[in-house]
């Protein structure tokens, strides 16, 4: 009896050193696997090997990619995201033949009779919502936000079924000119940061003044809470339009500055409310949730990351819960390989791959993506009289210093001296993205702003 005690206790200790060590992982239950510790991320390589987890997101993006989808069947809508994963190397089947699903869209694009293309009094555009949800685009400028993920140039033809041609600056025309406070705003920000330059004004055809500050600080406003998807493209948009001030500017100030400040605070949200097995949450930002259904989890999952990637300066991708992330989503795309996914879920299936594929423009040069387009010609050429210099919408140019212009900083309302000399320059990484200092926060502004009020109100008493 002794000696089998002695055992049994021999092989619970080993049983404990091994799971300490991450060699025993949850086993059954998918729902008891969300509950163990995080699975290991695998290890970082060294310069001089391959990182295992690209390997692993390899085989992944090419096993996923083998799913095509029919030109004449699938949706608009399911279509366009399966272009927003691959970009220019998305193929569709068409009449039985495998065809460049972007060529096709440019060249003949039709969905149940009805062309894909339209042109406009000011331009052209990409056929809007129908009525009909899942079908054309259920946002507005949702098609072009996503095509615009290809780095067409400006002069990039479309064409209608009448065989006008519409370029790509005319479809930008086109979102300048009908962009308004009733519509929601967010693929339109999307869009027009790959394609307009971030200082930007122009008058739309109601007269009203815009700019791409303008709908950034509407961006920054608006709650995530009750918007599509949990708020997840709202925060792609913003990190696109911030990554494009900062290359150009070098420094983040006004509404940009707010922007960074909101992407902080819900990077945090979102690694906070990460599942332990590496998935996310299925309640977006408002709380965790965890889903066993494969299909919920690459939605979740898919949507979340997608963002991050924008977000995230490169230096924070190798972070342990970005890691585990990409792992599990991985895992997750593979084990569903084989599963039929239709309706919206084809959504959720390309924006997780959308996910891996930024992932890898990233961490691995060989894929880094190819130079920004040009930009569109600024309207204010022939609009130099439409927004006047004393007009509230126009954001004052800030004297810079010798050294300020030198130094790329971060520029609040505070003096220069705020900011630490030491901070580093920022350096863009392969998807645009900075590693950013966060040395002044808008809280930290209002809160004196808040004691200098306070100490106002009791000289007056």
């Amino acid at each position: 009896m002794k000696n089998d005690s002695a055992s049994s206790c021999l092989r619970q200790r080993a049983w404990v050193i091994c799971a300490s060590l991450g060699l025993i992982g949850a086993i059954g239950n998918p729902t008891l696997q969300a509950q163990t510790n995080a699975p290991a991320a695998l290890p970082a390589a060294s310069t001089a090997q391959v990182d295992p987890l690209n390997a692993m997101v390899d085989r992944t993006i090419a096993l996923t990619s083998r799913r095509y989808l029919d030109a004449n069947a699938h949706t608009p809508w399911q279509v366009l995201h399966g272009l927003l994963a691959l970009r220019g190397d998305f193929i569709v089947r068409d009449h039985g033949q495998q065809v460049s699903a972007l060529d096709w869209i440019a060249e003949r694009g039709k969905f149940r009779g009805v062309p894909w293309i339209e042109a406009t009094k000011d331009g052209g555009r990409i056929h809007p919502y129908n009525g009909t949800p899942y079908e054309f685009e259920g946002h507005v400028n949702q098609s072009l936000a996503i095509i615009s993920m290809c780095n067409l140039p400006l002069d990039y033809e479309f064409k209608t079924a009448s065989g006008q041609s519409i370029t790509m600056q005319q479809m930008v025309d086109h979102a300048k000119k009908n962009v308004n406070s009733l519509e929601e705003i967010t693929w339109t920000l999307w869009f027009l940061s790959r394609y307009v330059d971030q200082d930007e004004e122009w008058m739309n055809n109601d007269d009203e003044p815009w700019s791409m500050e303008r709908l950034v600080r509407m961006q920054v406003a608006a709650s995530p809470y009750n918007a599509a998807c949990g708020g997840t493209h709202g925060m792609f948009a913003l990190a696109f339009a911030r990554n494009a001030y900062l290359k150009k500017h070098g420094q983040l100030r006004g509404a940009w500055l707010e922007a960074d400040q909101k992407l902080q605070r819900y990077i945090v949200t979102a690694q906070r409310m990460q599942n332990r097995d590496g998935s996310f949450a299925t309640k977006w930002f408002k709380s965790t949730g965890y889903s066993t259904d494969v299909s919920e989890r690459l939605t979740y999952s898919g949507h979340m990351l997608e963002w991050l990637m924008v977000a995230l300066p490169k230096s924070r991708l190798s972070e342990q819960w970005i890691r585990v992330g990409v792992q599990t989503l991985c895992n997750d795309l593979v084990q569903s390989a084989r599963v039929p996914i239709d309706g919206k879920k084809v959504g959720g299936l390309y924006h997780a791959l959308h996910a891996l594929v930024l992932y890898r423009e990233q961490v691995n040069p060989e894929y880094a993506p190819g130079p920004a387009p040009e930009l569109a010609a600024s309207s204010n050429d022939s609009q130099s009289d439409a927004v006047s210099a004393n007009h509230p919408m126009r954001v004052a140019e800030a004297p810079q210093s010798e050294s300020a212009s030198t130094q790329p900083q971060i520029v609040g309302s505070r003096t220069p001296e705020a900011t630490p000399e030491t901070t580093p320059a920022p350096t863009p990484n392969a998807n645009g993205g900075f590693d950013v200092a966060m040395p002044i926060r808008i809280s930290e502004m209002n809160g004196e702003r808040t004691a200098k009020r306070r100490r106002e109100r009791r000289a007056l008493r």
